[in-house]
Parts: C-alpha cells; structure tokens; sequence
C-alpha cells in the first residue's frame, strides 16, 4: 500500500495537522471508464413502441379475380393497402402495414424488454473507486481536466467546517482556501444549442469540485448545497462517477475529517 500525505486545514485555511491516506498507488484508467458505463446504466429507463403500432389497419383487399375491392388486373404490388375510400368496384388506397409503406410498423422497434442494464464485478468497481479517490489526489488529472485549484491542493478539511451555517459564509471559505477562480468559472452559464432548450434543460454550466460531508444533518451539508457548480455527498452516496469528468478520472473533492474516516472504513 501507498501512504498518501495530506493537509488538514481549519476554518482560518491554516495547515494544522496531516492525514494518511492508504490506498494503491495505481490509476486505472480503463477500469474507471468501465464503472462510469456501468453506473449511468443504472439510471436508464427502459424504452419500447407499442407493440401495435403501425398494426392497426384493415388490409383485407382481394387479389382474387372477381373479389370486391380486388387489386387483380391493375398491375398493383402485393403490398399489403387499406381502402381509402370506394366508388362502386373502384376505390383508392395506400400501403399499410409493411414496414416499407408511410405509416406501416417499424421492421426493428426498440423493445422495452431489452436489458439496458450493464454488469461490473465488485472488486473491478472497488479498484475504479479507489482510481476515482487518487486521481481525484493527483494535482496534474485535475488541472488537465480544466479546473482552477489551489497551489496547495490536495488538502482535507478540518471537521468544524461542517457546523458552517450560511451559504454566504461558505463561499467566502472557499475563496480563502484558493477556490475564487474556479467558482468565477463555475459562475459563466451557456444557452444549450438545439432542443434541448424546450425539455427544461435551456442552460450548460460546467461541474465544480465535489464536497463531502459526514452527515445531510450537519448545517454545513445545507449551507453548501446552492453553491453554483459544487457537488455536495454524503460518503455512502458516493460512487465512482462523481470522481470523474464524464468517463475521466481526475476531479476536484474536498473531504472533511469525519468524512473521510468514514470512507476508508471500506478498504480496511
């Protein structure tokens, strides 16, 4: 095991004591970008046509010779038509049915019994969290990633940040700790080009750093939660995918004490 070394800091953003963070050294790329694909499959609904679509005319038309509303002799195709209208033994029609003819079924509908879900071994998503957790340590996946942070990033948070009780307050923490520039950056908001804009999704803001906090009841919990750009979680909602921009591991967090001690209670 790799011991990583991090600050402490308190509410005045002084260096106070060290914490020793043990976990593999290794970043596995490939393995996180798996669970990332295996998480968000957790989230999708399934999705299917009508099984009747596209199914409900009536195509009865004869190709017998001397059938009513017979297609014989009119050098028509066998393509499956519905009467429009009729005039003694004449009549108008369309195609119907075949997936080939306007308003006919579809030849390979998306059906809502296919299994959109993805699969993941336990200990592949634990060594992609663990991937998620040092990356997210690793001062240069983060700058690449386009995030402004600290000169002395990596750092942990004294736990009396949590009894923080105004949002107000919060961000002007934020700004002490070096955290000013990315928040101007979080701050832009750009109108989403195409339909989105008419499905309650008109604006694309840009993904912060991540807080975690020990507990939802903790006043700091609520006091940094509409802070523009900022993920807050609580240890055991975290997954693998919060580590990451998208499918790349390497994201800015910002562990309390207490909260932190409760995470590496799963790799003892």
């Amino acid at each position: 095991m790799k011991m990583v070394k991090l600050a402490i800091i308190d509410k005045t953003g002084k260096r106070i004591s060290d914490y020793d963070l043990k976990l593999s050294g290794e970043i596995r790329d490939d393995i996180f970008k798996k669970a990332v694909f295996f998480e968000n499959s957790l989230f999708r609904q399934p999705y299917g046509s009508n099984p009747l679509a596209g199914k409900r005319q009536v195509i009865n038309v004869s190709k017998r010779r001397k059938g009513f509303r017979s297609t014989y002799g009119r050098g028509g195709s066998r393509t499956p038509v519905k009467a429009m209208w009729s005039r003694g033994t004449q009549f108008r029609f369309v195609g119907a049915f075949a997936p080939q003819t306007v308003g006919g079924r579809k030849a390979h509908p998306p059906k809502s019994e296919k299994i959109l879900m993805k699969n993941m071994n336990n200990k592949e998503w634990l060594k992609a969290f663990e991937t998620g957790i040092l990356a997210s340590f690793n001062r240069n996946l983060v700058e690449k990633n386009g995030q402004k942070i600290p000169k002395d990033y990596p750092f942990i948070l004294d736990s009396s940040i949590e009894e923080i009780g105004k949002t107000s307050e919060f961000k002007t923490y934020l700004e002490k700790i070096g955290f000013k520039e990315e928040m101007t950056r979080l701050a832009i908001k750009k109108v989403r080009a195409g339909k989105g804009t008419m499905r309650n999704r008109k604006y694309k803001s840009k993904r912060g750093p991540i807080l975690v906090i020990s507990s939802m009841d903790k006043s700091g919990f609520k006091a940094s939660k509409n802070i523009e750009g900022f993920d807050v979680l609580t240890p055991d909602l975290l997954m693998a995918s919060d580590f990451g921009m998208s499918e790349k591991p390497g994201r800015a967090v910002l562990f309390t004490k207490n909260a932190i001690d409760e995470l590496m209670e799963v790799f003892e």
